[in-house]
């Protein structure tokens, strides 16, 4: 049926106009019963809404603005679902844009300023992105994942410190005293905190830094191969090797099967997220897993909030407990340290 209105839906339910609108909006409040009458009706009659309409009515698009990393990352994959999910639940749908570079976010923020987004949730290519601060000083802005220091607004982190803390912590814990960081260098929070939470856990175990133990690349496959390689060819005694990121593990782990060395009894490994491949791996990767998909919905639920003002004024920092999954490539470490 075509042309179906709001009125006709009602007089189907035996309810009044507005009670229906109530209902279609989502409406908490109203009778659970009549409820149930309008939906029944709405979809007998192959009602949609309109949603144009609609929006002059509230000013508002139903679009919401989504600045992901250009990553193959699972970790990425997975939040996106959770932010798409919590979009849909609420009645919003999602246009997103991927970029690692400053240049490409502030291009689709500006693609985004044109659709009238009602809000933005963006993880954050640098410590600082002009275009977003311009938008934000608009509609509400939520970062996901990581966060601009140079801007205080609201967001959904890891506690990136403690997931390192916990895994020096296992490896001390297993008899480790030289254990390696390979870690990312592009300058955002999640690395220089993960940074920080290594540093930490030795300073607690009474262990010394060691620049030559710390191996700093970009923060992809290839990146974790070269700082692996370079661990390893530089001679400094090492038993247990921890990775700030996935992708670096992934390198990581083809360099030491290119050098034919068995984890975890001739080198501990340690990971950041609990994907598919490192379940299956021989042996199995101890991870420290990051709640992706639980990031996601509460980075969306936060700045649907924000949206209808219910955020309140002062940005909210909500951050997310890692949790460590021991699997079996760490194990007390060798007599004779590579």
């Amino acid at each position: 049926m075509t042309g179906v209105t709001l009125t006709d839906v009602a007089q189907r339910a035996g309810v009044s106009t507005p009670t229906a609108s109530r209902v279609l909006r989502g409406v908490a409040t109203v009778d659970q019963q009549l409820k149930e009458k309008v939906l029944l009706a709405a979809s007998e009659l192959g009602y949609q809404p309109n949603r144009l309409a609609r929006s002059l009515r509230e000013r508002r698009t139903g679009i919401i603005g989504f600045l992901n990393v250009g990553s193959t990352a699972k970790f990425h994959t997975v939040l996106a679902q959770g932010i798409y999910d919590a979009g849909l639940e609420n009645g919003y749908a999602v246009v997103t844009g991927m970029s690692d570079t400053t240049d490409r976010q502030q291009s689709y923020a500006q693609i985004f300023a044109g659709f009238q987004v009602d809000g933005i949730i963006v993880v954050p290519t640098s410590q600082s992105d002009p275009a977003i601060d311009r938008i934000a000083k608009h509609i509400p802005v939520v970062e996901v994942d990581r966060s601009a220091s140079s801007v205080s607004r609201h967001s959904v982190l890891l506690d990136n410190q403690h997931a390192m803390e916990m895994a020096v912590d296992h490896l001390v814990e297993l008899g480790h005293r030289h254990i390696a960081l390979l870690y990312g260098v592009e300058q955002v929070n999640t690395e220089l905190e993960r940074v920080e939470g290594y540093l930490c856990a030795l300073r607690k175990h009474g262990l010394p830094r060691r620049e030559a133990l710390m191996l700093g690349d970009d923060f992809s496959e290839a990146g974790g191969m070269r700082s692996t390689a370079k661990l390893l060819d530089s001679g400094v005694p090492v038993t247990a090797v921890l990775t700030t990121t996935n992708e670096m593990l992934a390198g990581a782990v083809q360099v030491l099967r290119e050098r034919e060395i068995n984890v975890p009894e001739q080198l501990s490994l340690i990971g950041m997220d609990d994907t598919r491949w490192v379940r299956l791996m021989t042996p199995p990767v101890t991870v420290v897993e990051q709640p992706a998909y639980d990031m996601g919905k509460k980075a969306m639920e936060l700045l649907l909030a924000a949206i209808d003002e219910k955020a309140g004024q002062h940005p909210a920092e909500i951050r997310f407990a890692p949790r460590l999954i021991v699997r079996s490539s760490t194990s007390p470490p060798p007599f004779d340290s590579l």
